[in-house]
């Protein structure tokens, strides 16, 4: 039940994000928007990258939860703050089929986790910090992670303050 639920969650963010992705002008990806450190580009392209890093994060908690929690714990949270701000800074050099086709690979990486995680396993869990990613803060399950791909992106586009042409 609960897969049969994300799977529906995704499908309709994987249609949201192409929408907003096809509704904005590529002249206005250079345009400034309520994040100060990122442009529209900068966003869409950031966008692009939840799916497909979450599913990631949802087959180590599965897999490797141990070293995924160590790693939490002792990686500097502004390493990976810095690190995530680099890859989102790529908004100046995407086109809007480059972002289509890059959200279209990281859907179908996440729907493919999805399909080969167990009931059992959307219980498993492990404690993010506040530092790393503040909406996680706290005990985090696998379920919350898959669940996460759409509040990632509806963060993300309510930070986009651009005219729609």
């Amino acid at each position: 039940m609960i897969k049969q639920e994300i799977e529906e969650e995704l499908e309709t963010t994987y249609s949201r994000a192409i929408a907003l992705i096809e509704s904005i002008s590529e002249a206005d990806y250079p345009l400034p928007t309520n994040n100060p450190a990122w442009t529209v580009g900068d966003i869409l392209f950031h966008i692009t990258l939840g799916p497909q890093a979450l599913a990631f994060e949802a087959w180590m908690i599965t897999h490797m939860r141990g070293l995924f929690q160590f790693g939490m714990r002792h990686f500097p949270s502004r390493l990976f703050n810095r690190v995530n701000a680099s890859f989102g800074q790529q908004g100046n050099r995407v086109s809007r089929q480059g972002l289509i086709k890059a959200y279209g690979k990281a859907h179908a990486v996440i729907r493919s986790r999805l399909r080969r995680t167990q009931e059992e396993d959307f219980a498993k869990s492990v404690v993010y910090p506040a530092d790393f990613v503040s909406e996680l803060e706290g005990e985090v399950t696998v379920e919350r992670i898959f669940r996460y791909v759409t509040e990632h992106f509806e963060l993300h586009e309510r930070q986009l303050a651009v005219p729609r042409n």
